[in-house]
């Protein structure tokens, strides 16, 4: 299928039921892995979309490790290879066969940021695919374009040090690679039938901290931002200095650590895609960094509660925002180290604590007390529910503080939903709503993995996003009412004004017990997950 679109040319795509998809269309050009993309011009000739494009720099099998996390796999398409300058694409999915594309109808515009904590992650992944979430818009007459973009990961991604920034290559280019591809789309979604003037931009886990980063831009190009299963400050931004430090590391395991300073780029740059993938450990923190641009200060908790417009510009030109969490988000850090530090994980805990809060011993204590994590009530405790209990403080801190948080002092319109539909497969988190889980109900994808009252619940899910993407209120905003939220738990949404703990599986005692003068700050709390989970 094919259409002549104004400014590319003739497109070919992919049929996808009654939908169309444009495949693997580049968004940037570069000249090398750490070069700032650059934007793709045309000269009418068209192009080919109908397969995928590369993957960017980073582990080919993230695709069944994300689907580990997740405990179900799906078919996963062809591997589309490993690129260091070809992996700037985007798919789209269109809401109608390719020749009705050219109408005088502009659909709104949903761009999804994936997730994989900067490390792994692919646009083709089929639990991101487009086309069950477009079908499921026409079903209900909102229909919708779905887009997923790659961006630049790992060293690619986010590695500095003098020497590149001395060549003149900047930090944060996945970040840039985003708002390119942002941009792109802006100048070229029309000619598929989109609204450029209708674009919501969805991330997850570090998608989502991604897309609140977008809250920092003069031009975020979005007119609204969904935020699910993560929201900065979540994993945080390392100053120069400690980025300085990763590098000297990431040289060592690369092999260039013996160069000299005026080699040291164009060591980087010779090394291939392959060697990147093999010689880099997982676990290095390869996250954003704070350049005084893109990220233009350490942004913590209390800085995006004050909205400060001079960080904050883009807060003028957003219309809205959503955030939610699942139950247990912090699921995902089990895998980030915490399995393999499982054995008297609980002590282990209480001292890594004890050490950030030093100031504070008696704050310490309730804290425990109430997660049942002192000294007392891990006594007969096993390492597994020892853990689970840490990972709930953790949830509670680092994945629910923030929506809520940065809902209630949002400028705008704030919508906030607490994802609560227990995991149905096997692994160590059944039963419970963990992460990722809840862009797996959304996108549709493994709905004929569920049962009939599951799928249900995606449905609804699905329904209310899209209904947010096409500027309708799926329910009342959380800042003008009080404080009420969507709760998604047995297969149905139901809204709960106030919140309560039995309808919303959330406990208010953090906000209770920041608020107490003389505790620790909710940067302070934010400060107990980042020293333990750094620990080693």
């Amino acid at each position: 299928m094919s259409f002549i679109h104004p400014s590319i040319g003739k497109v070919a795509g992919k049929e996808a039921g009654e939908s169309t998809q444009f495949l693997g269309i580049k968004y940037g050009s570069l000249k090398d892995r750490f070069s700032e993309a650059k934007p793709i011009e045309y000269d009418g000739s068209g192009l080919n979309a109908t397969k995928y494009g590369p993957q960017v720099e980073t582990r080919p099998n993230g695709v069944n490790i994300e689907l580990g996390f997740i405990q179900k796999t799906l078919p996963t398409p062809d591997f589309p290879g490993l690129s260091d300058i070809e992996g700037l694409n985007l798919n789209i999915t269109v809401p109608a066969k390719a020749q009705a594309i050219s109408g005088d109808e502009r659909f709104p515009v949903l761009v999804f940021l994936h997730g994989g904590g900067y490390s792994i992650g692919g646009n083709w992944w089929p639990q991101y695919d487009g086309a069950a979430i477009v079908k499921l818009s026409r079903d209900i007459g909102k229909p919708i374009i779905s887009i997923n973009i790659n961006y630049r990961l790992g060293i690619a991604g986010f590695l500095t040090n003098p020497e590149l920034r001395a060549a003149g290559y900047k930090p944060n280019n996945g970040l840039r690679d985003q708002r390119l591809a942002l941009s792109w789309i802006a100048r070229h979604i029309k000619g598929f039938g989109g609204d450029p003037e209708n674009i919501t931009v969805a991330g997850e886990s570090a998608g989502g901290v991604s897309t609140g980063y977008l809250l920092c831009s003069d031009n975020p190009i979005a007119k609204r931002l969904i935020c699910l299963g993560g929201a900065p400050p979540l994993l945080g931004q390392l100053s120069i200095e400690i980025a300085d430090s990763v590098a000297q590391s990431v040289h060592k395991c690369l092999g260039v650590d013996s160069a000299k300073p005026s080699e040291i780029v164009s060591d980087l740059l010779k090394i291939s895609p392959d060697e990147i993938v093999e010689l880099l450990p997982p676990g290095l923190p390869l996250i954003p960094v704070i350049d005084g641009d893109v990220i233009p200060t350490d942004i913590k908790l209390s800085t995006l509660i004050t909205q400060d417009p001079n960080v904050f510009p883009g807060s003028r030109k957003i219309e809205s925002i959503l955030l939610g969490d699942s139950k247990l988000d912090a699921s995902i850090l089990a895998y980030s180290g915490l399995f393999q530090r499982k054995k008297d994980i609980a002590a282990a805990f209480r001292v890594s604590a004890a050490k950030t809060l030093e100031q504070h011993p008696a704050a310490l204590e309730t804290l425990l007390t109430h997660y049942s994590l002192d000294d007392v009530s891990t006594t007969d405790l096993d390492d597994d529910a020892a853990l689970k209990r840490i990972l709930q403080l953790i949830n509670d801190i680092a994945f629910s503080l923030p929506v809520v948080e940065i809902a209630a002092n949002f400028p705008k319109d704030s919508y906030v939903l607490a994802f609560n539909e227990p995991n149905p497969w096997d692994g160590p988190f059944k039963g419970e709503a963990s992460h990722i889980l809840d862009v797996a109900f959304l996108f549709q994808n493994f709905n004929e993995h569920l049962s009939a009252t599951q799928a249900q619940g995606a449905l609804a899910l699905g329904t209310d996003i899209i209904t947010y993407v096409n500027g309708d209120v799926p329910w009342p905003a959380f800042n003008k009412t009080r404080h009420g939220m969507a709760v998604y738990e047995n297969g149905a949404r139901k809204y709960v004004e106030p919140p309560n703990p039995k309808d919303i599986g959330r406990h208010p005692f953090l906000f209770e017990f920041t608020a107490i003068e003389g505790n620790p700050s909710q940067d302070d709390l934010f400060q107990i997950v980042s020293n333990f989970m750094a620990a080693r």
